[in-house]
């Protein structure tokens, strides 16, 4: 790219889930393959939006494909709220709903794309250099997580 040149932005739709089971979320690793988007990051559950998808249905359709986790051990957490992230070398600007379960059950079946999950802490995954997918606002983000881990806790009690 010479100097005069911008880089354009291919804009898609998707969702980011975020799944809390006792406290910890569920991060997915991304198999290391070049042509994924984030080879060998950790991430939370996300994917692109079919035409005739609601964000919900997509939520969940990935929640199950990539995690095996079924709807009905789902539990959303909170209200969905739009984001942004960016996948500068692909050139991609994703603009995701991100929704906050609460699951049943830690029993995941990963599929093709992951080669590794784990059930994390928060404070885990604030350290994780290599971690999820590059959000416009990762500290919001991180609010929404901890508050849905309170609700949780208080609702146990």
């Amino acid at each position: 790219m010479d100097g005069n040149s911008t880089l354009r932005f291919v804009e898609k739709e998707g969702v980011t889930a975020i799944i809390i089971n006792s406290g910890r979320i569920l991060i997915m690793k991304r198999i290391s393959l070049p042509f994924l988007i984030h080879p060998g990051i950790w991430t939370f559950v996300a994917g692109r939006k079919e035409k005739k998808e609601s964000y919900e249905e997509t939520a969940y359709r990935e929640i199950e494909e990539e995690a095996g986790i079924k709807r009905e051990d789902l539990r959303l957490a909170s209200r969905p709220v739009r984001i942004m992230k960016v996948n500068e070398k692909g050139g991609t600007k994703f603009h995701n709903m991100l929704y906050v379960f609460y699951s049943r059950t830690r029993k995941v079946r990963k599929n093709i794309e992951n080669s590794d999950y784990r059930w994390a802490t928060l404070s885990e995954i604030r350290g994780q250099r290599r971690y999820t997918n590059i959000f416009a606002d990762k500290h919001s983000i991180e609010m929404r997580i901890k508050r849905a881990i309170d609700g949780e806790k208080r609702a146990k009690s």
